[in-house]
């Protein structure tokens, strides 16, 4: 049985995050991310999943901060891979359909990032809900304070910017919380008359 995967964005985005925001401690985690090896398509989970808990256990809580910085990185990235129509189609959707379109974008993204992980997209008249089962964020011994699936919020988030939308989203449910899965949740709201 294979080792279980890691998309080289994901890994490449949280090792940009990381010598953005915490560059005395690059040295220490490029022990585990190894950037120079990522020759394959894939990096192996173990390490990236014991960055993940250092980062967690960070003086100061870097945490949140490195996974929405490595979010707008793999966001902008991921775009930047799609083909021009997927890229220019967004903002001139209507809006359910934008929502579906950024749900679809997203569910790829997340489902790539960690072959583990299985999103399920809903879309509500102006509400996109992300059901993320499997997350590699929320693998946690002991629950915890706090969601750990801030990546997936930010990565939704970074993408209705792209649209120039004005939307709320949060997080509803982590499975680091005692969830059952994780639950990402976008609203916008009707525009102004």
């Amino acid at each position: 049985m294979s080792e279980a995967r890691i998309d080289r964005l994901l890994a490449a985005a949280l090792h940009q995050a990381i010598a953005d925001l915490l560059p005395d401690r690059l040295d220490f985690y490029e022990s585990y991310l190894r950037p120079r090896g990522w020759r394959e398509d894939a990096v192996n989970l173990a390490p990236i999943t014991a960055v993940l808990s250092f980062l967690r256990h960070e003086d100061g809580e870097p945490y949140a901060a490195v996974m929405t910085r490595a979010a707008a990185y793999a966001a902008s990235w991921w775009l930047a891979r799609q083909p021009w129509v997927v890229r220019a189609g967004g903002p001139r959707l209507p809006a359910w359909l934008r929502l579906r379109h950024v749900g679809t974008l997203a569910k790829r993204h997340f489902e790539a990032s960690y072959r583990g992980t299985k999103v399920k997209v809903r879309v509500h008249g102006r509400r996109l809900e992300l059901e993320i089962r499997g997350s590699i964020f929320c693998n946690s011994r002991e629950q915890a304070h706090e969601a750990h699936c801030g990546y997936y919020l930010a990565f939704v988030e970074a993408l209705v910017a792209h649209d120039r939308d004005a939307h709320h989203a949060e997080i509803v449910a982590c499975r680091a919380l005692g969830g059952a899965h994780c639950l990402v949740r976008l609203d916008i709201p009707e525009p102004a008359r």
